[in-house]
């Protein structure tokens, strides 16, 4: 048994081991500096933002377009940045605590090597992660997972050299500042005055325990007292090193932000992971160099800021970082005031809605010569939001149902509604379509086409955000003879057309004609008003007949909720605006793209269709009550057919126990966690009360990407190898081939009624 005697050096040993005695010290005071490291290890250890794909970013970061040595490099680079950032923070904050650090030999590199425990023990976690990652997800072999390992590592110390090279030369010790002259007196500089804190109390109360750290050659040494210091002179040699680290923060945010002058070159399309830690990293580095001297004053002046800020944008329009949509005219003189009068006049303009009307009638008339059926069934596709997975996955069940039915199902398919990426997928299968008619030779089962619509659209708006979005806009690019800011809502613009082969970099109007002539679907899209949750509802077609409810019982208190666009913007060149605008509008998921500004006074903010209508439903709901008359003539019924990225009911989908701490969460839980579901049950009451009063039949078929509660797709516009293979295999489940064996069955019926009226047409006429 060991004795008292000999416990007590290593007890003593354990308590003063520096590494050990920093690890305490950040959870005294450096909470900051470690919540960034809980955030990271949350994702990569997939606790964080599993729904959104985030953890995937990370643990299989793309660069130009596929994952590839240079992606892991770049992002191995990153987290030698954020490590850097994270030891200057640390070292402003506590360096001051332990005066052996001013005289020891490169105090800031001792200090990086003492504060390593938290950094090494992230990265041997997420390179574990990322090794069972690319096995199983991304079917990488030994050999390439390797060369993935050594590319990471080497981005890492890449960053950290080129740090350590620049605080080689400029961080000195006490011996340096004295140039080597023990005895010199020196007088406390402004510098050193400044920033007296905890070193000169530590000092006069006498605490100078000896620490073991690490050292030369990663071995052992044990601190010389600094009881006989001066503390003043102490302090000096931190304030020299406070200005070199300081210099080296904002040099490093500067490099970042001037980064961003690159953005759009597919150079410069580093992973979207890279564009997160950087952005971060920027965060910390310029909080540390404030915090450096500004200390406690720091929040004050941050809170003055905002206020300040606030205060200018609202009273002089300054920091108005607007985005717009691409091809509308902004023009002053051209703005329609955006208020009740003007709404209810719009609503209420029974003349241009029957105009409006009769000009749709024409539109279904010749989509009814299209099928070439005397009473064909009518499609209505449904389509929800949910990024990338809802993009490939429209697209996928779309190609799919017409290549069956030899594009008959696209022929019988009158509207399109829905959110998001759902959309995007639809826009694309739509204009591809265009293409085919217009005389284009296209393969529309060719694999190329689903790789185009399911690659990342993340890296270009992730850069844009972290270099360019965060400070100020001072990029501008011409679009339709316009200059307009470059942010992210522009990168997205330009990925999804370079990924797509720009088939949709269009004007909204461009489609109006092939929709007219019932070659292609109307696409309705719905986004919601910001300002007032209003509905803006944007169509090549003219729609205020959906606006106009002359079916409002009387003593109604209408609110007039939907707001058709060739009204409110009349002035603006609606017709001019890009219809990748249209889609990102619509598909505005909150802080990942801009919300968008409509020309109006005051402006009015767009947001995503999935906040107020995540399938088109209540869209489809006010089309068919305008249109119900001529549906009841001309058709034999509606299909409904909501393709969604996640079943209502998901097998195995269980209800939790709520814990102690979901109280506290649960009201705002309620709302946001429950949202989707929330909707699915207010949009299926609406469905069940409309199919009660119509004279025309109408079904309901559900086509599910998501089937079980285990079935993860990540709700992202990045998808993995793994995730572009489920998508593409999920049309072949036993549930979505039974209602699509549905689908066709209304088409051969629909056909077999047509035959057999043309021949008892004929057989008539014989007669006669």
């Amino acid at each position: 048994m060991l004795s008292r005697a000999s416990v007590k050096p290593i007890v003593y040993g354990i308590r003063y081991f520096f590494p050990l005695v920093l690890l305490f010290r950040h959870l005294k005071h450096n909470l900051i500096g470690l919540l960034y490291w809980v955030f990271f290890f949350a994702i990569v250890t997939d606790n964080l933002g599993r729904a959104f794909g985030i953890p995937f970013l990370f643990l299989s970061p793309e660069y130009q377009g596929d994952v590839n040595f240079w992606s892991f490099v770049l992002l191995g680079f990153s987290f030698g940045g954020l490590t850097m950032a994270f030891n200057s923070y640390s070292y402003i904050r506590l360096g001051p605590h332990f005066p052996f650090l001013a005289t020891v030999h490169k105090p800031f590199l001792k200090f990086c090597l003492n504060n390593a425990v938290i950094p090494i023990v992230f990265n041997v976690t997420y390179i574990l992660r990322m090794i069972e990652f690319q096995r199983v997800e991304e079917f990488a072999d030994t050999g390439t997972i390797t060369g993935y390992v050594c590319a990471y590592l080497l981005g890492f110390m890449l960053f950290v050299g080129i740090a350590l090279a620049y605080f080689f030369p400029a961080n000195k010790n006490f011996f340096d500042l004295l140039g080597r002259n023990r005895t010199a007196a020196v007088k406390p500089t402004r510098w050193s005055r400044l920033s007296q804190g905890k070193t000169l109390r530590y000092a006069a109360e006498g605490k100078h325990p000896l620490y073991w750290y690490i050292g030369k050659g990663f071995r052992l040494h044990q601190c010389r007292s600094t009881r006989h210091y001066s503390p003043v002179l102490l302090q000096q040699v931190f304030a020299q090193n406070r200005i070199s680290t300081t210099i080296f923060e904002v040099t490093t945010v500067l490099t970042f932000v001037m980064l961003g002058l690159f953005g759009g070159s597919s150079f410069f399309d580093v992973p979207a992971a890279m564009s997160i830690v950087m952005l971060l990293t920027i965060i910390l580095m310029l909080f540390s160099a404030l915090v450096s001297w500004l200390r406690n004053w720091t929040y004050v002046l941050l809170i003055g800021l905002l206020l300040s800020m606030n205060y200018l944008s609202q009273h002089w329009g300054m920091f108005q970082f607007e985005n717009q949509a691409y091809g509308l005219n902004y023009s002053e003189e051209n703005r329609t005031n955006y208020n009740t009068s003007t709404i209810r006049s719009f609503s209420e303009d029974e003349d241009a809605a029957h105009k409006d009307s009769l000009s749709y009638i024409r539109l279904l008339n010749n989509w009814k010569a299209q099928t070439g059926e005397d009473k064909p069934v009518l499609f209505v596709l449904n389509t929800s939001g949910g990024g990338s997975r809802s993009a490939a996955w429209m697209f996928q069940v779309m190609r799919y149902c017409d290549s069956l039915s030899g594009g008959s199902f696209s022929r019988h398919t009158a509207l399109i509604t829905g959110a998001s990426g759902g959309m995007v997928g639809a826009g694309y299968y739509r204009s591809l379509l265009l293409k085919l008619k217009n005389g284009d030779k296209l393969d529309m089962n060719n694999p190329a086409l689903f790789n185009a619509i399911s690659e990342d659209l993340l890296n270009k708006l992730s850069f844009a955000a972290s270099t360019n979005d965060i400070f100020f806009r001072y990029q501008s690019r011409l679009k339709t003879g316009n200059a307009y800011n470059y942010d992210r809502g522009m990168a997205f613009e330009e990925d999804l057309n370079e990924n797509t082969g720009s088939v949709m970099d269009e004007s909204l109007g461009y489609f109006r004609k092939p929709e007219q002539k019932g070659m292609i679907p109307v696409m309705i899209f719905s986004p919601t008003i910001v300002n007032d949750g209003r509905r803006l509802l944007i169509s090549s077609q003219k729609l205020s007949f959906m606006t106009a409810n002359n079916r409002n019982p009387q003593g109604t208190i209408r609110g007039y909720e939907n707001i058709d666009i060739h009204r409110l913007l009349s002035r603006n060149n609606v017709d001019q605006m890009r219809f990748t605008s249209v889609l990102r509008m619509n598909a505005t998921f909150p802080f990942v793209l801009p919300m968008v500004t409509l020309p109006t006074t005051p402006t009015v903010q767009i947001m995503d269709a999935g906040t107020r209508d995540n399938f088109g439903v209540k869209t489809m709901m006010q089309w068919i009550n305008a249109m119900e008359d001529w549906i009841e003539q001309n058709t034999s019924g509606i299909v409904v057919i909501q393709i969604r990225d996640t079943r209502k009911l998901l097998a195995g989908d269980e209800v939790r126990q709520i814990a102690f701490l979901d109280k506290f969460s649960l009201p705002f839980s309620n709302v946001f966690g429950n949202f989707p579901r929330t909707q699915d049950f207010d949009q299926e009451e609406l469905l069940k009360m409309a199919t009660f009063d119509r004279s025309f039949p109408m079904r309901m078929v559900s086509i599910n990407l998501r089937e079980g509660s285990k079935d993860r797709i990540s709700l992202s516009w990045h998808l993995t190898s793994k995730e572009k293979f489920k998508i593409k295999k999920a049309v072949l489940s036993k549930e979505n081939q039974r209602n699509i064996a549905v689908i066709h069955d209304k088409l051969r019926e629909s056909k077999e009624t047509n035959e057999r009226k043309k021949v008892e047409t004929k057989f008539q006429r014989t007669k006669r």
